[in-house]
């Protein structure tokens, strides 16, 4: 029989730790087969050091370690952290990467949890509905973590990190309308523009998504062509997939059909590079009109080996570069 628990009572069984961490729990859908009444929940931890060091494959190969053998297991994801930073529960953008990693091995994500400690009275929030907070309760003694086990009330959304679903970040989404006015006009002067959209990538590539006003940077700097085009050929020393989640948060933000299908052929630039056909087509489907999405298409179209990927996007990257905006 399937015990249902709140995310507080499940937030209230992890261990509680000196440092901020990641965990990675299971819930089980089936009766686990070893003996014995378990007491705690499974899974991995990553203090949040080592995530913001573990590229999104090496922080998913060790979940995958973690888990049990069968495919259908239920995951939720716990951070626990001192502060809750301004702009939102940290490692969003981690979270979201490791998400869509896991997605396809058949592991759905029900839940995503902040709380700064796992005692009783701390608060909680939910990383994909802002307004829904909770408190941090004591599990029941009699609670077995052997499964199977599901979130009272919450039902399984698997399309949280994707590119072009309606739930998940949605970045810019309350500029003021006295920054809306001003940012663009001081993004454009000079090499401002390809700070703002460097200090994006590092804070995404350790996990953080920018606030909204930087957001709204971001994508008024992609309009510039000598911006936008090296984007299309990421430095190899960066995690694309947590990347690709910026590109992804600002897509589902941003209003203007220009900038969305720039964004759109960012994520196909990336995809394809990494072999992601599922992603390299959807994206494909929103990149219409950008400069760069035709030779991304082709390469897609032609099943382009690596190194033909590599040879002409480093060909557009100098000619979108050296296009006016």
């Amino acid at each position: 029989m399937t015990t249902y628990l709140t995310p507080g009572e499940l937030i209230g069984s992890v261990p509680d730790t000196c440092a901020d961490t990641l965990h990675v729990i299971a819930l089980p859908s089936h009766p686990r087969t070893s003996p014995g009444r378990l007491t705690a929940p499974t899974g991995a931890a990553f203090p949040a050091t080592r995530v913001r060091g573990l590229t999104t494959r090496e922080i998913a190969a060790h979940v995958q370690a973690a888990l049990p053998a069968e495919r259908d297991t239920d995951l939720v994801v716990v951070v626990i952290a001192a502060d809750c930073v301004r702009q939102g529960p940290p490692l969003r953008a981690a979270i979201a990467a490791l998400e869509a990693d896991l997605h396809p091995a058949g592991h759905t994500v029900l839940g995503r949890y902040w709380a700064p400690h796992t005692r009783p009275g701390a608060p909680w929030r939910d990383y994909r509905r802002p307004t829904h907070l909770g408190t941090v309760i004591a599990p029941r003694a009699d609670l077995d973590f052997a499964g199977p086990l599901q979130l009272g009330g919450d039902a399984p959304t698997p399309t949280w990190a994707l590119p072009f679903a309606a739930p998940g970040e949605t970045l810019p989404a309350s500029v003021s309308r006295f920054a809306r006015r001003v940012v663009p006009f001081l993004v454009r002067r000079g090499d401002e523009a390809n700070r703002i959209v460097a200090h994006a990538i590092t804070q995404a590539g350790r996990g953080e998504f920018v606030d909204d006003a930087a957001a709204l940077a971001v994508t008024t700097a992609l309009a510039d062509n000598a911006v936008y085009g090296p984007l299309l050929l990421q430095p190899a020393d960066l995690d694309p997939q947590r990347i690709e989640q910026l590109w992804m948060a600002l897509y589902r933000g941003s209003t203007e059909h220009n900038a969305r299908a720039r964004l759109a052929t960012l994520i196909a630039a990336s995809a394809v590079r990494r072999g992601d056909d599922p992603l390299t087509a959807c994206a494909l489907v929103h990149a219409h009109g950008a400069p760069g999405a035709a030779t991304v298409g082709l390469l897609f179209q032609q099943d382009a080996s690596a190194d033909v990927v590599e040879h002409e996007l480093d060909e557009i990257v100098g000619r979108v570069g050296a296009t006016r905006w």
